[in-house]
């Protein structure tokens, strides 16, 4: 019996790779963990756009099936590194939702000089 299991997985194996297959692409083509540029499972942000009072913009997305509430920080740093300006702020989102944020930075500022942080806002806290 056994030899039978083993001729079959080596003609599958054969099979993918006359037809264009790697055994690493098919490990590559497997996603485990969800992409974010938050740090957050399932939290990220995208659509950063100006808004017609000149800030920044930009939407927090909750792709888990439970409400998240999520703290982020945004600052701007002198040429020594050290925080000069900050905007910190508290959102809770419903599951598998879409929140639009505005920053108190304005359009003058480049979106790619803010340096941004989210973390887990803790329970029970919340920021005014």
């Amino acid at each position: 019996m056994r030899r039978k299991v083993h001729h079959c997985c080596g003609a599958v194996t054969v099979w993918l790779l006359a037809t264009g297959w790697s055994l690493g692409s098919i490990a590559a083509s497997t996603t485990l963990a969800p992409v974010t540029n938050t740090g957050l499972n399932n939290i990220h942000f995208k659509f950063v756009r100006c808004s017609e009072t000149g800030f920044w913009m930009f939407d927090v997305i909750n792709n888990n099936f439970s409400p998240s509430i999520v703290e982020y920080f945004f600052w701007l740093e002198d040429d020594q590194g050290d925080a000069i300006d900050g905007d910190t702020r508290q959102l809770t989102l419903a599951p598998k939702s879409r929140e639009s944020v505005t920053l108190k930075f304005g359009c003058d500022v480049a979106f790619t000089e803010l340096k941004p942080h989210f973390r887990w806002a803790p329970v029970g806290f919340t920021r005014p």
